[in-house]
């Protein structure tokens, strides 16, 4: 490699972890040194990388002095375990996990916001980072309510392969035993009892000016990739369609193409390995209810994910003094 950042990848085998190497490849950043670190269950494992195999490095063991940023993409134990072992070695981490997400003193960035030059950035969840493009287009809001349909993908590899696994199962008349989920997801629907409204409102009244209460119920979906959410906005005042429409569009939503997709978008189509938030179903909510509702679709891994960590260590790269 050539002359450039030191990079340590931490969660190199989880999805988040898989996307972030991906997208390194995609912007062709100038790194000098890429570190691949997972738990001790992972490391001996290998990952492709611009085409030749990285050795997975147990995370346990490395010495973060040896990289200049760090991207953490682990669950929220590990992340508060290693990032302040990172942080004391002189490395500057970007944070996937929700562990520093309500630190006030640390910042919480996605696409499209300036990034300070601070030694720990936080990402928001998934489920914030698709919201936020098209209520911060919004005014007037009265309230949200928000229907999640989550993908395996949302519970790691694990949850990739269980629903792969009980598929091929059940499609050969064999019985499965559930694992990773509390009951069978191939071919089902797993309503979820813990609503994340809490977490969920405390993100959003970090990355907008939030005064309105949003409700969230949550299902599992047997999806591998792709979060789709129905989305209910309440407002104090109408708005034309057509304007609420351009100002989406202006944020940075999509729309399906009407000629080749009918105008409808889905996980498989639009989300899975794709960038983007998008947008379907736009219409007025019934009267008297004032405000609209309408569906959004992007992929909780990469679009969710690995693209906000992606914008901040281009803006560190760009900055970071050879």
């Amino acid at each position: 490699m050539s002359k450039g950042v030191r990079l340590a990848v931490v969660g190199v085998t989880g999805e988040v972890g898989r996307a972030v190497l991906a997208m390194l490849e995609e912007r062709e950043l100038p790194l000098a040194e890429i570190h691949a670190l997972a738990s001790a269950a992972s490391a001996e494992e290998t990952v492709m990388f611009n085409g030749r195999p990285l050795l997975v490095g147990d995370l346990a063991e490395f010495d973060f002095a040896q990289a200049d940023i760090a991207i953490f993409a682990v669950p929220g134990a590990v992340a508060g375990a290693f990032v302040p072992v990172a942080r004391a070695a002189g490395c500057r981490v970007i944070d996937h996990s929700p562990v520093f997400r309500l630190d006030e003193e640390v910042p919480l960035l996605m696409e499209g916001m300036a990034v300070p030059d601070a030694g720990l950035v936080a990402c928001p969840g998934a489920l914030a980072t698709l919201l936020v493009p098209a209520l911060g287009s919004m005014k007037d809001i009265r309230s949200v309510q928000v229907t999640v349909l989550s993908p395996v993908s949302t519970a790691g590899r694990a949850g990739v392969r269980e629903l792969a696994g009980q598929t091929g199962e059940l499609l050969n008349g064999r019985g499965i035993e559930p694992a990773v989920f509390p009951a069978q997801i191939a071919f089902n629907t797993l309503p979820l009892a813990d609503s994340s409204s809490d977490e969920l409102m405390d993100e959003l009244e970090r990355l907008l000016p939030v005064t309105f209460p949003v409700a969230v119920a949550e299902a599992r979906v047997p999806v591998f990739y792709g979060l789709t959410l129905s989305v209910s906005v309440q407002t104090g005042t109408s708005a034309s369609l057509e304007d609420l429409r351009r100002n989406l569009l202006a944020a940075g939503v999509r729309e399906a193409d009407p000629e080749s997709d009918q105008g409808v978008v889905t996980p498989v189509t639009e989300a899975s390995g794709q960038d983007g938030v998008y947008l379907a179903g736009l219409s007025a909510l019934p009267a008297p209810l004032e405000g609209v509702q309408f569906w959004l679709v992007g992929d909780n891994v990469r679009q969710g994910g690995a693209r906000h960590s992606l914008h901040v260590l281009e803006k560190w790269i760009k900055d970071f003094k050879y």
